[in-house]
């Protein structure tokens, strides 16, 4: 369904059970987290997708945007965020360092795509990043459910997946 400000793809997430069967890793390949277990463990929880570690979007504005408005989150009742991207453990890890996170985010990696292609959030960027990737997105998690889904239109846009949107509908 497309709005003037947002896309839901309500048919496909909002509303269901997250129970992606890929696994995901943190800062090392053998230090793996089960998304199910991981968002389902707590509450409320904000899980940003974006399509490449170090990329100019990511790095300047979608990520850093979640890390200016971590305690607004955190008042609006968000107990965890997450960022996954198409990219290795390694390369995620040091993003984060570089993004200087912390632990207000999470940052996990999907080596081979395979958690966002099971969410159907993911998209052939062959041309710029050489390969799928996932596309830019926020899903906010309540109790293990996804509740609403932000996605961009053209798959990298900045604009309904950003931490200020989505403070505005928390």
């Amino acid at each position: 369904m497309l709005r003037a400000t947002r896309v839901l793809f309500s048919a496909n997430l909002v509303n269901k059970t997250f129970n992606p069967a890929a696994v995901l890793h943190r800062a090392t390949p053998s230090d793996t987290v089960n998304p199910a277990e991981l968002f389902g463990s707590v509450k409320k929880a904000v899980l940003i997708g974006v399509p490449g570690a170090f990329t100019p979007g990511c790095s300047k504005t979608h990520v850093p945007g979640y890390l200016k408005h971590y305690d607004d989150l955190k008042n609006k009742g968000v107990d965890l965020i997450g960022c996954v991207s198409v990219n290795d453990a390694f390369v995620m890890d040091a993003w984060g360092k570089d993004l200087e996170v912390g632990d207000k985010i999470t940052m996990l990696a999907d080596p081979k795509g395979t958690f966002v292609k099971d969410l159907g959030l993911d998209f052939d960027a062959s041309a710029a990043l050489g390969g799928h990737r996932s596309k830019r997105f926020a899903l906010v998690l309540e109790n293990g459910k996804i509740t609403k889904a932000f996605v961009e239109p053209n798959n990298t846009g900045l604009s309904v997946s950003l931490a200020d949107h989505l403070l505005n509908e928390l």
